[in-house]
């Protein structure tokens, strides 16, 4: 790694994509080794490796190179990711002004939920968290909503091998997490009862997409001491309402529990 902190295979495979545009949308593999100022071997083997993840494919008979539709995949999903975030903003900063807790909308990536928009609440006594900030997804409210609507495959890869006792109450083995995850299927909604911060309590639900898979949640958060029965009920209500509505307007058709495939 360099001083700077780039890795230099990946600032050469960034260098090698961009070399695709509009205009040369197929490059041979001489005319992209040149262009990168690379020698044969080193960019054949970057090539191959976008090949084999499908960022790159090559025609059988020209042998040329050219961009791979694993990219507009992931392109997609960059554009949900801010469509989302356009959509919910002020169904967030609805919940928050009501409710006078922190909100936040989040995503699913490999065994961690990330944050990615927020609404504070303004009040003294508040949870500490930014956007893109990492919680294991096994003890947080939004981790397992998310987790919940995973088909078995993707689930399995999103459980960890090891269950970190945080608090006395954390989920530590895999039979009560999927009994969880069933509850929060059929609830439609998931509660984080101190399982990662002793002290904090947190209620999350779904937010489904045009396919009907979840793949960002919302989800309010607050000192216990605030956190009434009275008060999670209606955070309950609020969420849920909101994940649907917000559901419908990127094209989910369901009923807002989702079909866990």
């Amino acid at each position: 790694m360099k001083k700077t902190g780039r890795i230099q295979t990946i600032d050469r495979t960034v260098t090698i994509l961009n070399c695709f545009s509009e205009y040369q949308p197929e490059r041979k593999l001489s005319e992209i080794a040149e262009e990168v100022g690379l020698n044969k071997s080193t960019a054949h083997g970057i090539l191959n490796t976008l090949k084999y993840h499908g960022l790159i494919n090559q025609d059988a008979e020209s042998h040329k190179y050219r961009l791979g539709l694993r990219l507009m995949e992931l392109g997609s999903r960059a554009a949900n990711s801010l469509n989302v975030i356009h959509i919910a903003g002020p169904k967030i900063r609805e919940i928050c002004n009501e409710v006078e807790e922190t909100v936040h909308l989040g995503t699913l990536n490999g065994k961690e939920m990330v944050y990615i928009d927020k609404i504070e609440s303004w009040q003294s006594m508040r949870i500490a968290s930014s956007v893109g900030a990492r919680l294991p997804a096994y003890c947080s409210g939004m981790g397992k909503t998310l987790m919940a609507f995973l088909n078995h495959e993707d689930l399995m890869k999103a459980i960890p091998s090891v269950f970190k006792p945080f608090t006395p109450n954390t989920i530590v083995n895999m039979e009560d997490l999927l009994e969880e995850l069933e509850t929060i299927r059929k609830n439609g909604y998931a509660i984080d009862n101190e399982e990662y911060s002793v002290g904090l309590k947190c209620v999350a639900a779904p937010i489904f997409n045009h396919e009907g898979k979840v793949e960002y949640s919302i989800s309010v958060s607050g000192p216990t001491v605030r956190m009434s029965d009275g008060k999670m009920e209606k955070i309950v209500l609020l969420v849920k309402d909101a994940c649907s509505d917000i559901s419908e307007k990127i094209g989910y058709m369901g009923d807002h529990k989702g079909v866990r495939s």
